[in-house]
């Protein structure tokens, strides 16, 4: 190979990454200092305010501890602008807060302008640190609504989002939250550890729509975590999320989406959710211990899909394999047009259990169960269709 096909081969990278991402601004070119005691929050905010000025780059965190605090009421204290890398070099980048966020609430480390909102943005390769230090939730006397990425607004957009390789331990809140003015979120292949209330937090609005998160998982934690590792809560209308390939310490609770798919998790806790409409479950692997009543639960919910599942529990107090309820004093909506269909369950008590259902299918599925116990139990339920095969234990 000749020079010039060397210095081709240089130059058209190089060229790429100039004309994808922009100009980058490191933080230490605006004051940030790695590995002693200052704050380094006025410098990274420069450096992330000139990225703006400029229609986009990216912000680059080199190598060492960076540290944040809050300066005002600000939420996120870290605004990230549209069209915008905000990358680390992998887990030797840090961020973390002071120790004064254990002595306050709401501290969110990275988001969206309040302003303005934000589009076309990348959060990758950091090391995110809440600096949390209590070994638990205590309501009044720890910190709580912490987090790490923190994407919320009411009056504007936040769009087309992606956050990966991001490694966020120790908050008193969220690891990763989206909620309200969300469209087009990506959460891949992220890790987290240590998380008061949830690993990653989904949320949102009428207009909220098209989520993504896949790869992730929660390492061996130190305190007692209070959540779950993937929450969907205060839904509001959100559309479109899809839950896949990520290991699970604690439980995935979804509920309230217009077309969800939970598929090939692995998960050490229970999977529940209510209120979902159009939802496709299969392919987890759920090994529930040391929680209450049911492994798989999901009530209020129209055209549900539960298939090919592996649902165990070595524990007595989960009685029930797959649990699908509705229509009560609070909601009228029944657990209406479900499908159960190719799983294996093996609990102690109970494989399948209905209540306030409507037009059920039961196929095909597999039971280990107790000595004493039901394949099946049905309370409140019109239309059903089943047949079960049962393995004695």
């Amino acid at each position: 190979m000749n020079f010039k096909s060397r210095f081709l081969l240089f130059l058209v990278p190089a060229l790429f990454q100039t004309w994808a991402f922009g100009e980058t601004f490191d933080i230490t070119k605006y004051g940030a200092t790695a590995d002693d005691d200052t704050d380094d929050t006025a410098a990274i905010e420069r450096a992330l305010e000139a990225c703006g000025e400029a229609g986009g780059g990216t912000v680059l965190v080199p190598k060492g501890v960076f540290f944040l605090s809050r300066h005002g009421p600000e939420s996120p204290i870290l605004e990230v602008p549209s069209n915008t890398v905000f990358t680390g070099i992998g887990p030797a980048s840090t961020l973390k807060f002071t120790d004064d966020a254990n002595r306050g609430n709401f501290w969110r480390m990275i988001g969206a302008p309040v302003a303005t909102g934000t589009k076309n943005v990348i959060i990758r390769d950091l090391h995110l640190d809440g600096s949390n230090t209590f070994p638990a939730y205590i309501k009044g006397e720890t910190p709580e609504h912490n987090s790490g990425i923190w994407f919320y607004n009411k009056e504007h957009s936040i769009e087309n989002i992606t956050i990966e390789n991001v490694f966020a331990e120790n908050f008193a809140g969220d690891c990763i939250s989206t909620s309200r003015g969300c469209k087009a979120i990506t959460i891949r292949n992220c890790t987290l550890r240590n998380f008061i209330r949830q690993g990653i937090q989904m949320g949102g609005d009428e207009n909220a729509r098209d989520y993504l998160v896949t790869g992730c998982r929660d390492l061996e934690h130190t305190i007692k975590p209070g959540g779950s590792t993937i929450h969907v809560e205060h839904a509001r209308g959100l559309k479109n999320v899809i839950i896949e390939n990520n290991q699970c310490r604690k439980s995935i609770l979804a509920g309230g989406v217009d077309g969800m798919i939970i598929r090939g998790n692995t998960i050490e806790g229970r999977l529940v959710g209510n209120g979902n409409s159009n939802l496709i479950v299969e392919s987890n692997i759920i090994r529930a211990s040391d929680t209450a009543s049911s492994v798989l639960q999901f009530g209020y919910c129209k055209a549900l899909t539960i298939r090919g599942n592996q649902i165990s529990s070595d524990s007595e107090k989960n009685k029930t394999g797959i649990y699908v309820w509705g229509t009560s004093r609070y909601n009228d909506q029944p657990g209406e047009d479900v499908i159960i269909t190719g799983n294996r369950i093996q609990v102690e008590t109970t494989g399948i259990s209905l209540n306030g259902t409507k037009n059920v299918t039961i196929a095909d599925n597999i039971l280990t169960l107790g000595k004493e116990s039901k394949p099946l139990d049905v309370k409140r339920t019109e239309n059903l269709v089943e047949d079960i095969s049962q393995e004695d234990e």
